[in-house]
């Protein structure tokens, strides 16, 4: 029987409910990195030894980090969709 890997990545989007009381689910499911983002800004939370710490940077999505994403999902409200699309791509390509 073939079993799937658990996911790399999970974004929360927490605007009505909170994710953290999934977090040990998530856990024990494998689920190596969440990004979480509770309407002001976005956290990243990285599986260590059984739970989850803070974390800065994203070591499943080099180069981005907390602050970055955070950036981006506020400037969304900001810019047309297209403008939004052109900013994250060139960054993306700035760093690669």
């Amino acid at each position: 029987m073939h079993v799937d890997p658990p996911p790399e990545l999970l974004i929360e989007v927490d605007i009505a409910r909170s994710s953290l009381d999934r977090f040990s689910i998530l856990a024990a499911v494998g689920v190596r990195e969440i990004w979480r983002y509770d309407g002001e800004r976005v956290t990243f939370h990285q599986l260590q030894e059984g739970s989850y710490i803070s974390i800065e940077d994203s070591a499943v999505l080099p180069p981005m980090n907390a602050s970055q994403a955070t950036q981006f999902v506020q400037r969304y409200s900001r810019e047309s969709s297209l403008a939004w699309k052109k900013s994250l791509r060139a960054w993306i390509r700035s760093r690669l």
